[in-house]
């Protein structure tokens, strides 16, 4: 599950931060559709889908009795509403971080040559780096260990 999170967490930090407040309005449907662009042009749709299946497979092991075809079927489910479900909880959030204006210009560097070249590594990119996420944190972990051990607290 922390896999699952760290991986949210990072595909969410992805689409950048601005200093640029809004209204505290509820985003408009122009906005929640700017928003969903600049998330599949970014790659960050794509990143979002590879959280999917993960989840399942912990779920199957959780549910080990459940058959195959209700998760098969279960998780075509869920792909097919999941940009739209994921835009409708985010816009909020970046609206009060981002504009309208903000999200065009995000996108419109999604849709230059480079752009696009970073949208295709983006999963792979998101993929390694939970990796290297997990090695830093038992790196941490451990040295941690040491200094309690050399403290006697262990």
């Amino acid at each position: 599950m922390r896999k699952i999170l760290f991986i949210l967490v990072l595909v969410l930090g992805i689409g950048g931060v601005s200093v640029a407040q809004t209204a505290q309005t509820q985003p408009s449907k122009e906005y929640v559709a700017a928003l969903k662009k600049m998330i599949v042009v970014s790659g960050s749709d794509a990143t979002f889908k590879l959280v999917i299946p993960q989840m399942f497979a912990m779920m199957k092991q959780q549910l080990p009795n459940v058959p195959a075809e209700f998760w098969s079927e279960a998780e075509k489910e869920m792909m097919k509403t999941l940009v739209d479900d994921l835009v409708e909880m985010l816009a909020p959030i970046y609206h009060k971080r981002l504009t309208l204006s903000d999200l065009q210009e995000i996108t419109k560097f999604y849709e230059s040559p480079v752009g696009k070249k970073m949208a295709a590594a983006q999963p792979a990119i998101a993929t390694e780096s939970m990796a290297v996420g997990q090695q830093w944190g038992m790196k941490i972990a451990t040295k941690v260990q040491e200094s309690l051990k050399a403290k006697g607290y262990l």
